[in-house]
C-alpha cells in the first residue's frame, strides 16, 4: 500500500513539474513578426497567442516608447475595436490571459504624451 501511495505522489509531482514546464514555454518573449502579429487577432481563442509573446518583447525593448500614432499603426495596424479601457489610446487585443484558467483576455495599452509619442505601454487585464 506505501510503495502505490509513493509512486501516485511521484506522477503527481512529475505531472506538476511538465505542466509548469509548458506553461513557462510558452510566455517566453517572442520577437516582432509582422505578419504574425497582424494574424494575431484572427486567432482562435484558445490558440498559442503569439501576441502575447511579441507585446513581452516589445515592452521590454522599449522599442514603442516615442513613437507616434502613425507609426504604430503602420507597425501594428489598427487597434482592436473596443469599449475597454478608455483610459489608453489605443489597445491591441493580443489573446486569452496567460495562467491555469483563461477566463479573460490581455490587451496591449498605450498612452500617449502631450507632444503624442508613446509615453506608457503595459499589457492590462480585462
Amino acid at each position: 500500500m506505501r510503495r502505490r501511495i509513493l509512486w501516485f505522489a511521484l506522477a503527481v509531482v512529475l505531472l506538476l513539474l511538465v505542466g509548469v514546464w509548458l506553461q513557462q514555454s510558452g510566455t517566453r518573449p517572442a520577437p516582432f513578426d509582422r505578419a504574425v502579429w497582424h494574424a494575431g487577432e484572427d486567432a482562435p481563442f484558445n490558440s498559442d497567442a503569439p501576441r502575447l509573446r511579441m507585446a513581452d518583447g516589445l515592452i521590454a525593448s522599449g522599442e514603442l516608447l516615442g513613437r507616434t500614432r502613425a507609426e504604430l499603426e503602420d507597425m501594428l495596424g489598427p487597434p482592436s475595436n473596443t469599449s475597454k479601457f478608455r483610459e489608453y489610446r489605443l489597445v491591441y487585443w493580443l489573446g486569452p490571459e496567460r495562467g491555469f484558467v483563461s477566463i479573460d483576455s490581455e490587451w496591449l495599452a498605450i498612452r500617449f504624451n502631450e507632444r503624442q509619442q508613446v509615453a506608457d505601454v503595459r499589457i492590462v487585464r480585462d
